[in-house]
């Protein structure tokens, strides 16, 4: 396994490596659309996926990672983009500690990290629960398909075939098809049969809080006409009728995530003779909803159920404007940035804007650091108008034994950030 940083230069050495090479300058939209496996699964929801949208992106002659961390695979070469912030460390515990709080799976051995193909296949089973509870958000998937009957209650068309073959003589009854809006469909069935899978390998992975349970309830619930035999004809139906409609995108991640557990990982992104898959995530996104869940701080953004800050006063909403701090707590805006130096321009410009807003004494940053500092408050000046602006460093414990060691210092770094934000 070939190791990376984020925001970090690419060696020479690697830059003819097969991997890379097909990668290049490729953009996410692309990527996303080849059977790649993209955290968040909406573009929408990164700040970051937005602009900064290549995994490998040649610059002044250089080749570079960007945003991105995760796995990359071809064949049994697997290149794994860990966070810069690890870089003292042979494994990446704060990558694979964030994913764990996100994503609610606990790892229950260290095959993440093992050097072989293994840890691909068993990311994309860890993975899937998120996936599955993001598309459930939307309802259960229901589209039309065809159906067929024998019956006196005629309502489509006549199937000659099977009348002939089930109703000769005559006995009341009409074979005919119809088409029907149903839940029972070739994608639930694609979810069920993915479902079966894990629960035979790995079932500790669907076990791990009940909005999972409950959604697993029902998509068994919704496919009775599941059966084993029929995984072959679903995959082929599934893989020749993409989703497209950009309402059900997260359906749509969901189906190709299906696709690579079930085919065993046969699709990706190149021609027949290299094909490339991964699972990569946009690891700015990743921090800020690592705080979210260890905080439970007031979260704003554009998804529906997130808050949102007005920029006018007036009641006509058609003029409005609106604003997105990550996070708000005891009237005090923070914006996480995942990156050493902050933009002068930009991130001063936002938390300036979020400070007036809300009125508020203060606002401020919230970065990581692989640097301990007993001084983790960090002001970094006052507003003409009112306002003190600071950043607060949260350290990434490094150089650790074990996973488990690093998880008890971590939590020393999580209880020292709430401990600093109580009113």
């Amino acid at each position: 396994m070939t190791l990376l940083n984020d925001n970090s230069i690419v060696c020479s050495d690697l830059t003819d490596h097969p991997i890379i090479k097909q990668l290049l300058n490729k953009d996410i939209s692309t990527l996303r659309s080849e059977n790649f496996i993209v955290f968040p699964t909406q573009t929408s929801e990164s700040k970051d996926l937005e602009n900064d949208n290549y995994i490998f992106q040649l610059s002044n002659g250089k080749i570079w990672t960007r945003n991105i961390v995760g796995l990359l695979s071809y064949n049994n070469d697997v290149i794994q983009i860990q966070s810069r912030f690890m870089e003292k460390s042979n494994e990446d515990f704060f990558l694979r500690y964030m994913m764990q709080k996100v994503l609610n799976f606990n790892v229950v051995s260290s095959s993440l990290n093992s050097d072989n193909m293994q840890s691909y296949y068993d990311l994309l089973m860890y993975v899937f629960p998120y996936f599955l509870n993001e598309a459930m958000k939307k309802g259960v998937y229901k589209e039309y398909v065809e159906k067929s009957y024998n019956d006196a209650n005629i309502k489509g068309r006549i199937d000659v075939a099977s009348q002939i073959k089930y109703n000769s003589p005559f006995t009341g009854k009409v074979a005919y098809t119809t088409r029907e809006f149903s839940y029972d469909n070739k994608i639930t069935q694609l979810i069920r049969h993915t479902i079966e899978k894990i629960q035979k390998e790995k079932s500790h992975i669907l076990t791990q809080n009940d909005v999972t349970r409950e959604n697993i309830r029902t998509i068994k619930e919704m496919t009775h006409s599941f059966s084993y035999q029929c995984r072959e004809a679903v995959v082929r139906n599934n893989l020749l009728n993409p989703i497209k409609h950009g309402y059900y995108e997260e359906y749509s991640s969901l189906q190709r995530l299906c696709l690579q557990i079930l085919k065993d990982n046969k699709t990706g992104y190149g021609n027949d003779e290299m094909q490339v898959q991964g699972v990569i995530i946009d690891v700015a996104w990743l921090w800020e909803e690592y705080i979210h869940k260890i905080t439970n701080w007031n979260h704003y953004g554009r998804k529906s159920h997130l808050g949102t800050l007005k920029l006018f006063k007036q009641l006509f909403e058609e003029t409005q404007q609106h604003r997105y701090p990550d996070f708000e707590v005891n009237g005090v805006p923070i914006d996480t940035k995942y990156k050493r130096r902050l933009d002068k321009r930009n991130d001063y410009n936002q938390i300036t804007t979020y400070v007036h807003i809300l009125e508020s004494s203060q606002g401020g940053f919230l970065q990581p650091t692989d640097e301990y500092d007993s001084k983790s408050f960090v002001r970094l000046g006052t507003l003409y108008g009112g306002g003190d602006i600071f950043t607060y460093k949260f350290y990434v414990p490094q150089e650790q034994d074990s996973y488990e060691s690093f998880v008890e210092e971590i939590k020393v770094s999580e209880y020292s950030l709430i401990e600093t934000f109580i009113e």
